[in-house]
């Protein structure tokens, strides 16, 4: 198989950022995008990283990932590839990369539509799976972007230590308030997140997914 390189793509990068927008703009669910200039004044952001794998010059996939600094955790945003390329390891080495510049002490979070049932839906969970991710159990998480129409049913997915069984309720509430003002700039008086947050008990399970 030919190499496959993994290399930042920043806002200046006009060919990659180009290939990176028309491959996240096919191949992630519609409500769950941010408009096009959006998306590309994220590049641009200190706390923000693209990553690009190419092959032969072209790009094959792409990760966007939320890395604040000082932070004990991160979100991994968006990760898309190329039809004919998925199933060849490339969407997890996008993952691990990533995870190597945020760095793996820190707990990695990533939003996933829950499993309702659908083929697209088992085969990204499975790929978490794989990866070592559990979700957040009983957080019915309420993914705030508007642009497109509502967002399905989501889950918010952690890979951490295995050791770690559970994550306190006042860290979580923590991860979604700097999630909704830092990633989305959504008001911390934003009602969906005491709708997420009061069910939830002390000490939340990470479950298998």
């Amino acid at each position: 198989m030919t190499e496959i390189t993994i290399q930042f793509v920043g806002p200046d990068d006009a060919a990659l950022m180009d290939a990176a927008f028309a491959l996240y703009s096919s191949a992630i669910e519609k409500t769950e995008q941010r408009p096009e200039a959006e998306f590309r004044a994220l590049a641009a952001r200190e706390d923000y990283r693209f990553l690009a794998a190419v092959m032969e010059g072209k790009l094959i996939g792409v990760a966007v990932s939320w890395m604040p600094a000082g932070a004990g955790f991160w979100l991994f945003e968006y990760a898309a590839v190329d039809g004919e390329m998925r199933g060849r390891g490339v969407g997890a080495n996008l993952f691990f990369a990533s995870r190597m510049v945020a760095g793996q002490e820190r707990a990695a979070l990533i939003e996933v539509d829950a499993d309702l049932g659908a083929p697209e839906q088992a085969q990204r969970l499975n790929f978490y799976r794989r990866l070592g991710c559990r979700k957040v159990g009983g957080l019915d998480y309420q993914l705030p972007l508007e642009a497109f129409g509502k967002p399905p049913p989501m889950w918010l997915l952690v890979m951490a230590q295995q050791e770690t069984m559970g994550v306190s309720v006042f860290a979580l509430e923590d991860w979604l308030r700097r999630i909704y003002a830092e990633v989305y700039g959504k008001g911390l008086d934003d009602p969906r997140l005491a709708q997420m947050i009061d069910p939830l008990p002390d000490v939340v399970e990470l479950k298998a997914i």
